[in-house]
């Protein structure tokens, strides 16, 4: 069941009286509006999304899902939909009600935290409280990826994450991703305003950075000694005909890794003869 859909996941109750409640305790949860299209092709949009709606309201109240004792959570809105901060307020109460249920539920977990390693969000608007809520009520989490996101928070602190993922997400006042544990991190992010995101995760080993050429003086990466993998993509990078300072601080940052991959950059020979390596 973990390999389900939550739409089919609940559905299963029906097969018989000895699955009718064996859907609540399921530890993988994957909400998806696309599973609601797929059923309901000849619905208007909106009737589809309130069917939606209505089935994720009633599957995230108490005692329906152990929200608790989820390893996983997975939660797709449909992109173009003006309900992101809908499905924000879907997640802040399912942490809400895992904080009451985990001390009862499971013995050894703290009254205030949902036992949650792996959550996977795809095109939402998460608001400036959303890593703070994630911070307090998902301290086991070790894997967070945000993908088409929209975000107003302007840090990502964690103690527990071991990777990271921002695909294609809005990151419009982001300054800082500070983590001591994290050893896989992608940042392929949009709308940046020229505000610096500095990086401090000193046990990366595997970095991938996508960004618009003109705002890679905005990125600066505090010391990686772990760092082996690196992947750097610039975008629109049609102006500049050699590398700039801003590009070559970067590069001189990662210069020490055993595998480099480079798109987007131009002319190479003024990083070749200042470090004597590409």
């Amino acid at each position: 069941m973990s390999f389900m859909k939550a739409r089919q996941v609940v559905q299963t109750c029906a097969l018989s009286t000895r699955w009718k409640h064996l859907w609540r305790s399921v530890p993988c949860l994957d909400i998806d509006q696309e599973e609601f299209k797929a059923t309901d092709s000849n619905s208007r949009s909106s009737e589809t999304w309130e069917k939606f709606e209505d089935f994720t309201d009633h599957l995230l109240i108490p005692n329906n899902i152990s929200i608790a004792l989820l390893d996983a959570f997975r939660l797709h809105v449909s992109s173009g939909m003006p309900k992101g901060q809908q499905a924000a307020r879907w997640i802040r109460h399912g942490i809400k009600y895992s904080t009451q249920e985990a001390g009862i539920q499971r013995k050894g977990f703290s009254s205030s935290t949902w036992r949650l390693k792996r959550l996977h969000l795809s095109s939402i608007y998460l608001d400036a409280h959303f890593i703070n809520h994630v911070r307090s009520g998902c301290q086991y989490l070790e894997d967070l990826e945000l993908k088409d996101c929209e975000c107003a928070f302007q840090d990502i602190t964690s103690h527990s994450l071991t990777n990271l993922s921002l695909k294609n997400c809005y990151c419009y006042g982001l300054s800082a991703i500070t983590s001591p544990t994290l050893k896989s991190l992608i940042i392929h992010i949009r709308g940046r305003t020229g505000q610096l995101l500095v990086v401090t995760a000193p046990a990366v080993a595997y970095l991938i950075l996508d960004v618009e050429a003109s705002s890679i003086g905005g990125i600066s990466l505090e010391e990686m000694p772990s760092l082996g993998r690196v992947s750097i993509r610039l975008r629109n990078n049609y102006y500049i005909e050699n590398v700039s300072q801003d590009q070559l601080k970067l590069l001189c940052s990662v210069s020490n890794v055993t595998s480099l991959v480079l798109s987007g950059f131009k002319t190479m020979e003024s990083y070749v003869l200042i470090t004597g390596q590409l």
